[in-house]
């Protein structure tokens, strides 16, 4: 028998005598899948996108052949499929969930709105960069089933980003440290209210096994008024600034990224590790593509690429960099939450807004009364174009969409390098 079978819960175990449904063949499926083979289980797959109509087909009668279904984060809690599962009797996992089940090593736990990804990033940097072995997993990109199918050091340290879609399902993820970066108005499509949202990843917080949960005001200010407990000793200071944090001249001197810093480093203090290497991380640390990231300047003109920021606060937070108004191209698939207001609070702090995407029908009237000039522009090009074409010098053009991007987009990595491909076509015009 697999060594890794036997560290099996028995829970679980005793479900493996049957198939097992995969939902899901993106790399949360496959992960899982490669996982359970890996233990000797057949693994049915299903996926409403397959050729297969087979594969595109899962109800009661298709349930009652299964003990165990293994989701990736695309299958809300009501839908069909689980809900058939759940009336045949079936346990429901959560990818994510059958990999922390058999990771023995600490698990330390990121969510938040925004800043997830690079603080999951940055801390598996600075561990490593310490001589703590360490993983970046999850919501990032690699499912933590994948660690153990490819024969990953178990005993080395999970660093996993969870999103709200990963956290509403999840039972049995506990963390040994979690980190809850910030909280604001997003995917309300998904969740339906923001309490809904809030309380995905407020589990996270009800299932920890550690004894470090740290958060900054605006979770607890959540907390607060949605009745939620959270440990006294948790609240992150965010009163420092760079000189006295020894990390100016990093990409965490500036907000939104010192707030990101700053939760490392309280996490990295708790954990009685040398701030020294930290500070020496932070001053090696690169940020992933699309990040408020300067592309580059034209006639005096700076062009930031923050395609990722695909919510409200991340643009809020994006346009804390800025001393001036800038030209704001925006605009995308819709995920729920207040237009007004978000526009409300944009028009101070942009001189025009350049739309994209589907929002834009909804956006431009609402900036037309806020008196804000305001163009619709049919592909990302256009609106470069147009926003290059008011833009003086000292000006700076800000891709910050705030919305998804699969309207017009795979993703919003390729909506960025759309956006990096438009800038350099402004020399052939």
């Amino acid at each position: 028998m697999s060594p890794l079978l036997k560290a099996l819960p028995k829970w679980l175990k005793k479900r493996l005598d049957a198939p097992v449904a995969i939902f899901g063949r993106a790399s949360s499926g496959q992960a899982a899948s490669a996982l359970l083979e890996g233990l000797g289980c057949e693994c049915h797959v299903f996926d409403e996108r397959a050729e297969s109509e087979s594969m595109r087909s899962f109800g009661l009668q298709e349930a009652k052949n299964y003990k165990l279904v293994v989701c990736s984060p695309g299958f809300a809690v009501e839908h069909p499929w689980l809900q058939a599962a759940r009336e045949a009797g079936c346990e429901i996992l959560p990818e994510l969930d059958l990999g922390a089940c058999l990771w023995r090593g600490p698990i330390v736990v990121i969510t938040g709105t925004n800043g997830k990804t690079t603080l999951t990033e940055f801390l598996t940097s600075a561990f490593s960069s310490a001589g703590i072995e360490a993983y970046a997993c999850g919501n990032i990109g690699r499912p933590i089933s994948s660690l153990i199918a490819d024969d990953f050091n178990l005993e080395a340290i999970a660093v996993c980003e969870v999103s709200s879609f990963q956290a509403e399902l999840t039972k049995h993820l506990h963390a040994d440290s979690l980190l809850w970066t910030n909280f604001a108005e997003d995917h309300l499509d998904r969740h339906k209210s923001l309490r809904s949202y809030f309380e995905s990843k407020y589990s996270l917080v009800k299932l920890q096994r550690g004894d470090i949960c740290l958060f900054d005001e605006s979770v607890q200010s959540f907390a607060e008024e949605f009745g939620c407990e959270l440990p006294e000793d948790g609240l992150v200071d965010h009163s420092l600034d760079a000189a006295q944090l020894g990390v100016t001249g990093t990409i965490f001197e500036t907000l939104p990224e010192r707030n990101t810093y700053l939760i490392a480093r309280a996490l990295w203090l708790r954990m009685g590790l040398d701030e020294g290497e930290l500070i020496e991380a932070a001053n090696n640390f690169k940020k992933s593509p699309h990040r408020m990231e300067l592309i580059e300047n034209r006639n005096g003109v700076s062009y930031w690429d923050d395609s990722k920021s695909t919510n409200f606060h991340a643009v809020y937070g994006a346009l804390k960099r800025f001393e001036n108004p800038v030209i704001w191209i925006g605009g995308g698939k819709n995920k729920g939450g207040d237009l007004p207001r978000f526009v409300a609070n944009l028009a101070p702090r942009i001189q025009s807004a350049h739309l994209i995407g589907e929002t834009s029908i909804k956006l431009a009237p609402a900036f037309e009364e806020h008196g804000v000039p305001v163009r619709v522009y049919e592909d990302l090009d256009d609106a470069v174009a147009g926003a290059s074409a008011v833009a003086e010098s000292g000006s700076n053009i800000l891709l910050s969409p705030g919305f998804a991007s699969l309207d017009m987009f795979d993703g919003y990595s390729q909506r960025g390098e759309a956006f990096r491909r438009a800038i350099s076509h402004l020399s052939d015009l």
